[in-house]
């Protein structure tokens, strides 16, 4: 074992008040078992910082049909007020988010640690040297209506990070942004 991991490991190991031997076996025992069913031990860190910021955030999960259903339902009844919603809630989630993806390209590798738990099938940034970015999803919703929400959503995250859209093309479940940074252009 690499020395510098032997340290941080022995170093936890005592913040819990356990042997190094305990500590490894129950570390080993887990992993053990995400192998088992077919994890990777790799995926172990991203699937607890996914876990840990949507406890952070208060979340619940529903399955997807059902929170597409009920999405429909209230853009029916008032489409206005409700994608002001979902513009609301990505003023209030950016601050969360810029704590953990303190730039585009974190928040690019934390949408990829969400994937696994999220119906997002692909969530791409190009950046551009002029400042300017590309931004592709896939998974973004199975109907229009929720399509539309999340689009509303990440446009308020993507001004939360400095950045104004500049042009949008909304299919159902894909979204591809164009933005530039504010003061770039």
């Amino acid at each position: 074992m690499d020395k510098a991991v032997f340290d941080e490991f022995a170093a936890e190991a005592e913040r819990q008040n356990k042997t190094i031997f305990a500590f490894a076996s129950e570390s080993l025992h887990s992993v053990a078992k995400i192998s088992e069913e077919g994890g990777r031990s790799a995926d172990l860190y991203h699937m607890w910082r996914t876990v840990a910021l949507l406890k952070e955030m208060d979340v619940i999960t529903l399955p997807s049909d059902f929170v597409d259903e009920m999405i429909a339902g209230q853009y029916a009844l008032n489409k206005a007020a409700l994608l002001r919603r979902f513009s609301d809630l990505g003023n209030r989630l950016v601050g969360i988010l810029k704590i953990v993806a303190t730039d585009l390209e974190e928040l690019e590798a934390l949408a990829k640690d969400f994937a696994a738990m999220l119906p997002i099938k692909e969530f791409k940034i190009k950046n551009d040297p002029d400042g300017s970015v590309e931004i592709a999803i896939v998974g973004a919703g199975r109907r229009i209506e929720s399509t539309e929400c999340s689009y509303e959503f990440l446009a308020s995250v993507l001004n939360g990070y400095g950045y104004n859209v500049m042009k949008r093309e909304i299919n159902v479940g894909t979204i591809e942004i164009f933005a530039a940074k504010r003061g770039s252009t």
